[in-house]
């Protein structure tokens, strides 16, 4: 398989300046420093290699890492931690040995100013940069195989970034391959033919890229390869053409009875992205986009206005990570109006956040991109403790309702949550109901049955919002322990002015009460509105007619 030039020789020493520069851009950390640790002939620690660690006391540094971590100086590895004090303007630490195999060998020490420690994200990924730390670029794999995996990719990607030195005069094209029919055929013939299918798509790689290419096999039908760009950037987009060619050609289709169907999505460095993971999530953007058109062109790079798009979520996402750390986030309440009496009976709890720099951002697009990104359910654990705690100081005993992601009820730990947010704050549950969207996948059945069931169980009440904007609503009301359907503001905003909409109300409120269920009506604004609701039995509202969201809370027992 002719896709790499040989490893770099083996006495190669890596550029330990060029190496501190690159952990403090691809960690990232504030400073990075590498020591030189004490030898019989060189009895103290000192400075070899830094990158913005100007003023940097090291003496100090070790002194507070050794009584930090509880390690001397010849077993400190591959840790990190919270200075008990800060040293100078750090206040964090991260350290890993540059020879793991000796005790005497080199150290790499990352510092940040922010308190908070290192993530866990931080320690993996500078887990899986040996080939960086070593100055070895060059890729592992066995012969006759290609490697596997998003790490195989990342960890590549990262040691020619930083080992390499690339530069814009040395840039690089990151290439998303997807194999569309391995899916239905692992279903339909088993994975014995996918496999077959599989190995083929290699076996047409290996001699469609040039060497040096590295090629990845991702999982499935899905690759990446990574194409050093000697001449310009269209040369990206003349492989790609050419191996959606070969793998459509009809010679391949008639040896295995079915066709490839394939499509690449790509982008390059750095041109479209400034930096590893970007250029990936930015590749498989493009790939989604083609993917989703059905017909047309096979390949296609990603496009300004999405690397922009995708530009802006990894941001925010960043900056969600970081607010998440701090408990960055507020509250607002918004009132719940009980129909018959006109008497406010529960406020609902909505988290709104100020990102630093950009000023408030809509509800929905930051729960969108912490759903996206993995964090919604840290976001919805915050809410839940910080809304019961507040709701149990206020001097009247109103209810309290939160919106809780119905995408991490497979997880089968909200039920948990939901008990320590109550414990801890010391509130009634009866006071407390859950509020899940039906317009988010619940997750596997029994599992969702499981912990819906749980949390009734506390005495928790359960409410389906969004109720007729998703799919599966009936399904839902059947199947699962709902005491109350919150009615979509898309219906109540049309009362009075559509006679379709005002009949499937009436129908949709009598099967509510059908099913013992009580029913609240989101986005009241009119009293036109208010009196048709009233008159068939929707039992709560709220909206503009009765009160905005506010960050004021409901008045408070004194402390």
């Amino acid at each position: 398989m002719r896709h790499q030039t040989a490893a770099p020789d083996a006495q190669q020493e890596p550029d330990l300046n060029a190496l501190a520069q690159s952990v403090a851009r691809l960690l990232p950390c504030d400073a990075t420093i590498i020591v030189a640790r004490g030898r019989s002939r060189v009895p103290q620690p000192s400075i070899v290699a830094a990158a913005n660690a100007s003023g940097v006391d090291l003496p100090r540094i070790m002194t507070a890492i050794e009584a930090a971590s509880g390690a001397d100086g010849a077993n400190i590895d591959a840790t990190s931690g919270v200075f008990d004090t800060p040293e100078g303007e750090f206040h964090t630490w991260l350290v890993k040995s540059l020879d793991e195999g000796a005790k005497d060998g080199p150290l790499l020490i990352c510092l940040n100013r922010t308190a908070r420690p290192f993530p866990e994200r931080t320690l993996t990924r500078l887990a899986s940069m040996g080939d960086v730390m070593s100055g070895d670029t060059s890729p592992k794999r066995e012969t006759g195989q290609l490697p596997t995996g998003i790490v195989a990719l990342t960890h590549y990607l990262d040691a020619r970034m930083a080992g390499a030195g690339l530069s814009p005069t040395s840039p690089i094209a990151l290439l998303r391959l997807d194999l569309g029919r391995v899916g239905p055929i692992n279903d339909t013939d088993g994975w014995p033919k996918s496999d077959m299918l599989i190995n083929r798509a290699s076996a047409i790689l290996a001699e469609a890229a040039p060497d040096p290419c590295f090629t990845v096999h991702l999982g499935g039908g899905s690759f990446a390869i990574i194409l050093p760009l000697k001449h310009d950037i269209n040369e990206a987009a003349r492989l790609a053409g050419e191996i959606v060619e070969k793998l459509s050609a009809q010679s391949e289709t008639q040896t295995l009875g079915f066709p490839f169907d394939p499509y690449i999505g790509w982008a390059a460095y750095p041109f479209d992205a400034p930096e590893a993971d970007t250029l990936i999530g930015f590749a498989n953007a493009a790939l989604a986009r083609i993917r989703g058109m059905h017909a047309g062109p096979r390949v296609n790079r990603i496009a300004p206005e999405i690397a922009r798009f995708h530009a802006e979520q990894i941001g925010m996402e960043n900056d969600l990570r970081q607010a998440i750390d701090t408990g960055n986030f507020t509250l607002n309440w918004l009132p719940v109006l009980e129909t018959s009496t006109q008497a406010v009976v529960a406020f609902e709890a909505l988290v709104r956040w100020n990102r630093p720099g950009h000023g408030p951002i809509d509800p929905a697009a930051f729960l969108l991109c912490a759903e996206n990104a993995g964090l919604i359910e840290e976001i919805d654990r915050w809410v839940l403790r910080e809304a019961c705690s507040q709701a149990n100081a206020w001097e009247t005993a109103l209810g309290v309702s939160i919106n809780v992601s119905p995408s991490w009820l497979e997880t089968e730990r909200v039920a948990s949550t939901i008990s320590d947010a109550v414990h801890r704050a010391g509130l009634d549950p009866a006071r407390l109901q859950i509020e899940l969207s039906e317009r988010s996948r619940f997750g596997p059945p029994d599992s969702a049955r499981k912990e819906l069931a749980r949390i009734r169980a506390m005495g928790v009440r359960l409410v389906l919002d969004d109720f007729g904007t998703g799919i599966g609503a009936l399904e839902r009301l059947t199947n699962y322990p709902f005491d109350q359907v919150k009615l979509d503001r898309m219906f109540i905003t049309r009362l009075g002015s559509d006679s379709r909409v005002e009949t499937v109300l009436r129908s949709m409120l009598h099967m509510i009460h059908s099913l013992n269920m009580t029913c609240c009506a989101e986005g009241v604004e009119t009293e036109e509105q208010l009196g048709f609701l009233d008159a068939h039995g929707c039992e709560e509202i709220q909206g503009y007619l009765i009160g905005r969201p506010t960050i004021e809370l409901p008045i408070s027992r004194s402390v």
